[in-house]
């Protein structure tokens, strides 16, 4: 077993084999940490002003203008980057996956922060929630079967999923109280795809574009609870299409809808 607990302003930690773990707990502003573990059954966890194994906090924590970098390669492993709510502007959070079967989440708070989970290779799960205002949040899956899960209470931010590559593959983005935010899911590929996307109240002027395209059938669910929003859907593929959508607005709205089916 491989641990480390740091509260550097820059710091790299390596771990190659199985069944290792990585703990990094920091604050202060303008902290770099990269990790890297190679092999299977691995976990690493990077904590912002929480110690989640121990349910322990950093007192006193700032870590604005933070950058996170996890880099992972092998089978079975679990990736967590995780920020405490209050001084955590400015942030860049990026995990990297080469594998099969492996489990990312970023957890992010606060203002003008970055998070990216990519994930190559089969079965991945990837899971990033975010709060605050003028944030991005992406999630790139390239291989077979794939799960992305979104949940923002951002304003102003904009949410990316991208899944590409055989199998079946699911998406999933909430959207609360987000005001001016958009949503951009893309699946392509032979498989089934299914898209979820919920935009609940508190949450105006939205702009979602879903494109599902290959082999396999195609589904996708949308709520929208709020007012003053563009949607535009396209299905394109020789196999069956559904789309379903509820758009509620109890006083006056704005809506743009667009929806394509092509064989």
């Amino acid at each position: 077993m491989v641990r480390a607990i740091t509260a550097l302003l820059f710091t790299s930690l390596h771990s190659f084999a199985g069944d290792n773990l990585i703990t990094v707990k920091m604050q202060g502003t303008g902290t770099n940490i990269t990790t890297k573990q190679a092999g299977s059954s691995n976990t690493t966890g990077i904590y912002c002003g929480l110690g989640s194994f121990d349910n322990t906090l950093v007192q006193n924590h700032n870590c604005d203008g933070a950058t996170i970098t996890v880099n992972v390669t092998g089978d079975s492993n679990q990736a967590y980057t995780q920020s405490v709510w209050s001084n955590h502007d400015g942030q860049t959070w990026i995990t990297t996956v080469n594998g099969n079967s492996n489990y990312s989440v970023i957890d992010m708070d606060e203002d003008d922060n970055t998070s990216t989970i990519i994930q190559t290779g089969n079965d991945h799960q990837a899971w990033i929630l975010g709060s605050g205002d003028d944030n991005v949040y992406k999630i790139e899956q390239d291989g077979e079967s794939q799960y992305g899960k979104i949940i923002s209470f951002a304003d102003d931010s904009d949410i990316w999923i991208t899944q590409e590559g055989s199998g079946d593959h699911n998406a999933y983005v909430y959207n609360y109280r987000s005001d001016n935010a958009s949503t951009r899911l893309i699946q392509k590929g032979s498989g089934n795809k299914d898209a979820d996307i919920f935009w609940y109240s508190g949450g105006d002027d939205g702009e979602v574009t879903l494109t599902q395209q290959g082999n396999g059938a195609h589904t996708s669910l949308m709520r929208f609870y709020t007012g003053d929003y563009d949607v535009t859907v396209v299905q394109k593929g020789a196999t069956n299409k559904s789309y379903s959508a509820t758009f509620n607005c109890t006083s006056n709205c704005n809506k743009t809808i667009s929806i394509t089916q092509q064989d």
